[in-house]
């Protein structure tokens, strides 16, 4: 009979009694030392191998990411048998099952990185491994408890498999090893470290979580927006070219595209919370970098960090939510992101003007800013303490080998979603005030106008995702959204002059609920926390790549027409295009992984 460790919070405990096992015991499995952890889904499994894997500088691996299909429990349990146990009993390089969960078959073996000690958990994770574990221990939780954990993990899509899989780990455990077999147990029943829900004894409040991704937020889009109503100020002072101008602006967003995977592979390593936390440094520091003085290559250092910040932050905010809020709120956490962005990016380009007036010149304005991002890292510290308090260093499993879904058909359908919303929100950005100063208006109205095309997405930001919490199908707001867009355009390439605050309210509210929503999918089609940072990485850095593209690009079809109508034609006909790629996003689609 196991010891019983009553609760998960009791983990130094736990991690001398396997240090124990492991020094009498020895390596099982040739030179490796095994030791498995096991249980029923949502029993917390995961979250303790974290830890133990930490505390023992070991590899730790996901049966997860092994199973052969909603169905294939028991034909998982042979081939892991066979590629990882009787491999390393051999001193042959191992290597686990893999499966293509788009087409529903099985892929080649994936290498497993050579280890001393490794960590393997998972349902089944006993039968694998069998007598030549050095340590096992068994994870357990109340029923109830354990499904809405799983499912506020993993979402809807393991809701609608539970039944099915839970009578796979019954037939499993039937005629395997199991909670009597153990060397030590685990209730984490109400104790689970995890970062669902917030309020887990140890970690943050949700309310503090919630004040500070609005904090962080509020400067995830001033670096853009208060750019543009200062651009021709910026010109004739540093007489910088219209290429040189297009550069400041695309710098920022190509930092989101090319720093994405490395943003996830840092969060991965030093943890979610605390890179935040530099992330939100580095944007500080760039904008009040390019307050000072007139000075060209300030201005582009000063962009380049703060691009970065935004870049590191952007990538893991959508993971962090993943873990804190169940699936059934993601839009509700993600609508409250979004709030604070698009409100910080209404304000900034409405008073830049008047805050280059009041302030003295344009890079006081821009540097001012950079107090607004302080002022951020003031609220978020106390997440980031809260988090490494409550022992969840890395907000994501262990799982750094694990590669970017590029071979995920939903995830490169999001991908290119984003990627036509995003060309369209910059350029718009970019383009939307020079087009009506280009029809006589003066700068000041021309940033009012800005300001209402980002105070229009400071509404629809929050309101679009709200729905998806509400409809069965995310589709429904992505088309009506899609549909405003393309009125705006239309109006400003056909009529600009006829309503131009209708137009800029409509592109604003189009390009809101559009990206809010394709961050909703980022957290609903992710399987976990860590899936969802890969996905994000993957998404942000196909879709950012090709939008810093689309301000210069547009530029270079206003130098060939003469005028910058052509620009909203484009742009209405990319908008034809991303409602075509909306209709592809069922709900239904396979997870990303």
């Amino acid at each position: 009979m196991g010891v019983a460790i009553e609760a998960v919070t009791d983990v130094d405990d736990l991690t001398t009694e396997v240090e124990r096992l492991v020094a009498e015991r020895g390596p099982r499995c040739g030179a490796v030392t095994v030791v498995a952890i096991d249980g029923p889904s949502g029993s917390g499994k995961t979250t303790l191998a974290a830890d133990l894997g930490r505390d023992l500088d070991a590899l730790v691996l996901h049966v997860d990411d092994m199973h052969q299909g909603w169905t294939g429990l028991l034909a998982t349990v042979s081939l892991a048998r066979t590629s990882l146990v009787d491999a390393w009993s051999r001193g042959e390089p191992p290597s686990h099952p893999a499966w293509d969960w788009e087409d529903e078959v099985r892929e080649p073996d994936r290498a497993v990185p050579r280890a001393d000690v490794v960590v393997l958990e998972g349902v089944g994770a006993f039968a694998i491994a069998g007598a030549k574990a050095s340590a096992s221990i068994w994870v357990e939780a109340p029923h109830d408890e354990r499904r809405e954990r799983a499912i506020a993990r993993d979402g809807d899509v393991f809701a609608s498999h539970w039944d099915v899989w839970a009578d796979q780990e019954r037939q499993l455990y039937a005629v395997s090893p199991g909670r009597d077999d153990a060397d030590l147990r685990v209730d984490t029943g109400l104790a689970e470290k995890s970062p669902v829900p917030a309020d887990a004894p140890g970690g943050p409040s949700l309310t503090l979580v919630i004040v500070g991704v609005i904090a962080v937020s509020l400067s995830m889009r001033t670096l853009m927006t208060s750019l543009p109503p200062l651009l021709p100020r910026i010109r004739d002072d540093l007489g910088l070219s219209s290429v040189w101008l297009g550069v400041l602006t695309t710098l920022p967003v190509l930092c989101m595209g090319l720093l994405a995977p490395a943003a996830a592979r840092l969060g991965l390593r030093i943890g979610v919370a605390r890179c935040i936390s530099l992330a939100m440094v580095a944007v500080a520091v760039g904008n009040l970098v390019r307050g000072f003085g007139h000075e060209a290559v300030a201005l582009y250092l000063g962009t380049l960090c703060a691009g970065t910040g935004i870049a590191l932050a952007g990538t893991l905010l959508p993971g962090m939510l993943k873990g804190f809020f169940p699936a059934g709120r993601a839009g509700l956490a993600t609508g409250l992101q979004m709030f604070a962005m698009m409100g910080g990016a209404a304000v900034a380009a409405a008073v830049s003007v008047p805050l280059a007036g009041a302030l003295g010149d344009w890079d006081l304005s821009l540097g001012f800013w950079g107090i607004v991002a302080a002022v951020g890292v003031v609220f978020w510290l106390p997440v980031d303490r809260a988090v490494h308090r409550g022992g969840d260093h890395d907000q994501h499993p262990a799982d750094v080998g694990h590669r970017l879904p590029w071979r995920s058909t939903t995830a490169w359908l999001v991908a290119g979603f984003l990627a036509i919303q995003s060309w369209q929100f910059y350029s718009t950005l970019a383009w939307l005030s020079p087009t009506y100063v280009g029809h006589g208006w003066d700068a000041r109205d021309a940033g009012l106008l800005l300001s209402v095309f980002t105070g229009a997405q400071f509404v629809s930001g929050l309101v679009g995702p709200a729905i998806t919490d509400r409809v069965g199908d995310w589709r429904i707001p992505l088309v009506g959204a899609g549909l405003c867009g393309l009125a705006g355009q239309t109006g400003v390439w056909a009529a600009p002059e006829a309503a131009p605050w209708v137009w800029a309210l409509l592109l604003g509210a189009a390009q809101g609920a559009s990206f809010a929503i394709g961050l909703v999918l980022l957290v609903r089609y992710a399987v976990s926390p860590a899936a969802a940072a890969r996905f994000t990485a993957m998404a942000f850095l196909v879709s950012y790549t090709v939008a810093s593209m689309g301000p210069t690009t547009m530029g270079a079809v206003r130098d060939l027409t003469g005028g910058y109508s052509a620009i909203w034609l484009v742009l209405a006909l990319l908008m034809l295009a991303q409602l075509a790629a909306t209709l592809t996003l069922k709900p239904s689609r396979a997870p990303v992984r």
